[in-house]
């Protein structure tokens, strides 16, 4: 199977899961003018007409490079060479001389706060970014290497969110986040690309950066350790297998939290609860309670570090009174159990 096909069987089935086969709808996608978010601009405008969907692009200006203006005039022109809306969006012009902590991470941030906004006020159905198979593998590495993930930290990249995903209060304003070249590998986009225009930017190339260290390091090492092996394949098998079994494990935790909740935002565990139950099945429970909708309204699904569900634990296990703050919870603990409230939406 080529890329072509491959790309048109994701997308098939992503549409099939938004429930907007059949129907009229449209795309943002995220275009940089690098190699990858071209591929799939190329890709879904070629497939536009056959499913019936508009098509518009989104270019980002981070306001870091002097050559942010030209790339942006590129990424433009090409969109008006496909007959393709170009929507620019940039980056407030104070964004980098705040706090520099955890900056990658913030900039990722703001970038799709910028993008999810232009899907908002344009009433767009999707976004689709162009994530492929090194992303996938890159992910799940760094996230076994460098953190010691669990089992929804395995689940990697997901092909298709929905923004109650990543955002509270959207339920008159639905909209998917869309990602058809999973399992399409850099070479072949590579291949694909030949002969076309697209950007470079250098600091793809900065092993400075985590992610560029896996990607320029360890994934070419693996390569010439692992010729005959399908690694980046085995991968994505495992990331999806955890993903199916993080969501049924999402359910059951959801289901258990719902049962012992008192209101909207407040949950009491009984004592002879808490002494019914495991100490590993606490770790686990109080990992799904921080990524649950049920009680907190807040797009950032992310587990607390195992040291902050030990303290967790330890703290629910002892019978005396007393209280803790782990944002976005306050527990109280007495002596018939431990009372949760939580303060809203986390950040």
């Amino acid at each position: 199977m080529d890329l072509k096909e491959k790309f048109l069987a994701n997308f098939k089935e992503i549409v099939a899961r938004t429930g907007f086969s059949g129907k009229n709808f449209s795309i943002l996608t995220a275009c940089s003018g690098g190699a990858d978010s071209l591929a799939l601009l190329y890709l879904l405008n070629e497939i536009k007409k056959d499913f019936g969907f508009t098509l518009a692009a989104g270019y980002v200006n981070h306001r870091l490079r002097i050559e942010a203006a030209n790339e942006a005039q590129f990424v433009d022109k090409i969109c008006q060479d496909l007959g393709i809306t170009c929507f620019s969006l940039e980056f407030g012009t104070d964004f980098w001389d705040s706090d520099k902590k955890n900056i990658e991470e913030r900039a990722r941030l703001k970038r799709y706060e910028l993008l999810f906004d232009s899907v908002k006020s344009n009433k767009f159905n999707m976004l689709a970014t162009a994530h492929h198979l090194d992303d996938l593998v890159e992910t799940v590495l760094m996230r076994i290497f460098d953190r010691g993930t669990g089992t929804k930290g395995l689940s990697g990249i997901k092909p298709v969110n929905s923004s109650s995903d990543f955002l509270s209060n959207t339920e008159n304003d639905v909209f998917f986040v869309i990602r058809p070249m999973l399992n399409i590998s850099k070479n072949e986009i590579s291949a694909f690309m030949s002969g076309r225009q697209f950007l470079s930017d250098a600091s793809n190339y900065d092993t400075k950066y985590r992610r560029n260290y896996y990607r320029h390091e360890i994934l070419p090492a693996l390569d010439k350790l692992l010729p005959e092996v399908p690694y980046k394949e085995n991968i994505a098998r495992l990331a999806e297998n955890a993903a199916r079994e993080t969501e049924i494990m999402r359910e059951m935790m959801d289901d258990f939290w719902q049962n012992l909740s008192n209101s909207e935002n407040s949950i009491f565990i009984q004592r002879s609860i808490i002494k019914s139950k495991s100490y590993d099945f606490w770790l686990t429970a109080f990992s799904y309670l921080f990524s649950s909708k049920i009680f907190v309204e807040s797009g950032d699904h992310r587990s607390p570090s195992t040291k902050t569900l030990h303290d967790i634990v330890d703290f629910i296990i002892k019978t005396d009174p007393g209280n803790a703050n782990y944002k976005p919870f306050v527990f109280e603990r007495t002596r018939n159990g431990v009372g949760i409230r939580s303060l809203g939406r986390k950040g």
